[in-house]
C-alpha cells in the first residue's frame, strides 16, 4: 500500500477525530491496511504495526521527540528511528506455571480492551482481572481447572507480565539517559499518540490552506487540493500579499 494522498490523510484524520484511544487506534490501522472485519481481533501489537507502517509511508522513518529527565526536570531533544521503535516479533510460549498454577493465554486485542472498557462504569468490576480473564484460555493447579477469579494477584501479575513481554509492540519501553545529569530511566512510546498529533497538526494546516484558498478564489476543496504543495503555496502567498 503506497503513501497516503493529502484528501486520504484528511479522511483519516475525519474518521479518527472524537474517537477514544482504542477506536483512534483502529481507525489508524486500518488506514495502515487492516481489513476492517477483523482489525479488532488482531493483538494490540500487531495492531500497533500497522499504524507504525503507516507512518512510515506518510511521515518518514524519523521520529523527532522531546522529552523531560524525571531527575534533574531537563528537557532532552533527539531523533529516534523506525527501528528504534519497531519491538521484536511475540513470544509464541502461551503458558505460565506460577506457585503450582498451569495458565494458558492469548494475546490482548483491541476488542477485548473496548468490551472492559464498556464495562468500567460497574463499581464493582475490576477492570484488570477482568481484562486478564478474558484473555486466559485455561488454568488448573492439581489438576483441577480454576477461574480468574480464584487466581492469586501473585499469578494475575505474572500473567500481566508476560503479556507484555510476549507481545513487545503492544508496550514498546525506550532506555534513556539524559547527557546533563547522567539519570537512566525507561519511557514508553506511543506510535499511535505520535502518529495522530502529527496527523492532526498536518489536517489542520491543510483546512486552513484550503479555507484561504477557497476564499480567495472560489475553488472547491477538491479544486484545492488538486493543486501540488509548491504550487499551492505560491498561491497562499500571493493571497498574503
Amino acid at each position: 500500500m503506497g503513501t497516503l494522498t493529502e484528501a486520504g490523510l484528511l479522511a483519516v484524520w475525519e474518521a479518527g477525530r472524537g474517537k477514544d484511544a482504542v477506536r483512534r487506534a483502529l481507525v489508524l490501522a486500518e488506514a495502515g491496511a487492516a481489513d476492517s472485519s477483523s482489525v479488532a481481533d488482531l493483538s494490540v501489537g500487531k495492531r500497533e504495526e500497522l499504524v507504525l507502517a503507516l507512518r512510515e509511508r506518510c511521515f518518514g522513518s524519523t521520529f523527532p521527540c522531546a522529552v523531560t529527565c524525571p531527575s534533574c526536570r531537563q528537557e532532552l531533544e533527539l531523533e529516534l528511528t523506525v527501528d528504534d521503535v519497531r519491538a521484536g516479533e511475540p513470544d509464541g510460549d502461551r503458558r505460565l506455571r506460577v506457585n503450582g498454577f498451569d495458565v494458558e493465554f492469548r494475546l490482548i486485542t483491541s476488542r477485548d480492551l473496548l468490551t472492559v472498557g464498556a464495562g468500567a462504569s460497574d463499581a464493582h468490576r475490576d477492570a484488570r482481572r477482568a481484562l486478564l480473564g478474558r484473555v486466559l484460555t485455561s488454568a488448573t493447579t492439581h489438576g483441577e481447572r480454576v477461574s480468574v477469579d480464584d487466581l492469586p494477584n501473585e499469578v494475575l501479575d505474572a500473567l500481566a507480565n508476560a503479556l507484555s513481554t510476549q507481545d513487545p509492540q503492544a508496550d514498546v519501553r525506550l532506555e534513556l539517559d539524559c547527557v546533563d545529569c547522567g539519570h537512566e530511566w525507561a519511557s514508553p512510546f506511543d506510535v499511535t499518540t505520535y502518529l495522530w498529533a502529527e496527523l492532526d497538526a498536518y489536517a489542520r494546516r491543510l483546512l486552513h490552506d484550503v479555507h484561504v484558498l477557497a476564499s480567495a478564489y472560489g475553488w472547491s476543496e477538491d479544486e484545492v487540493l488538486a493543486v501540488g504543495p509548491a504550487r499551492r503555496q505560491c498561491y497562499l502567498e500571493l493571497v498574503a500579499r
